[in-house]
């Protein structure tokens, strides 16, 4: 009797853990091509994979120095987003326990792949952004879903 009890409370505990997970994946609409990039502007795909490990982990992406900056997206696991940036530098970084950054030197019509991962941390998951090859990366935003733009 005490170990269908036992099982019981085991299957409750993962169903809890499975659903707060969920809770912190992407939803939205599946991946969709930007079909124009506006006249003198690039497109930077900032997406993240689904994961399980790290999948918990959510952090935002700015463009800017720390300084002066602006959040983009706040990445989950398992969303993109469609960035149009200004042709010229431009620095990307994320930060959570430990800060990831990205220098990207861009032109006009340029179409772009920043991958967000997330590495083991000592509390929190340690964010990365990547350039993946416009290869790589269009294989792999098709299976994420549209996030929202941050809120400043």
């Amino acid at each position: 009797m005490k170990r269908l009890n036992l099982h019981g409370l085991l299957s409750l505990v993962i169903a809890a853990f499975m659903a707060i997970l969920s809770g912190c994946s992407a939803t939205g609409p599946i991946y969709q091509e930007v079909d124009s990039v506006p006249d003198g502007k690039a497109l930077v795909y900032i997406y993240r994979p689904g994961k399980f490990m790290g999948g918990g982990v959510v952090f935002d992406v700015h463009a800017g120095n720390v300084e002066d900056d602006m959040a983009i997206v706040e990445l989950r696991s398992g969303g993109y987003y469609p960035y149009f940036a200004q042709p010229g530098e431009l620095q990307l970084w994320a930060k959570t326990e430990s800060m990831t950054s990205l220098t990207l030197d861009i032109n006009a019509g340029d179409r772009r792949y920043i991958k967000g991962t997330v590495g083991v941390g000592f509390l929190v998951g340690r964010p990365k952004l990547t350039e993946v090859d416009e290869q790589t990366g269009a294989r792999e935003i098709k299976e994420c879903v549209l996030l929202t733009p941050a809120e400043d």
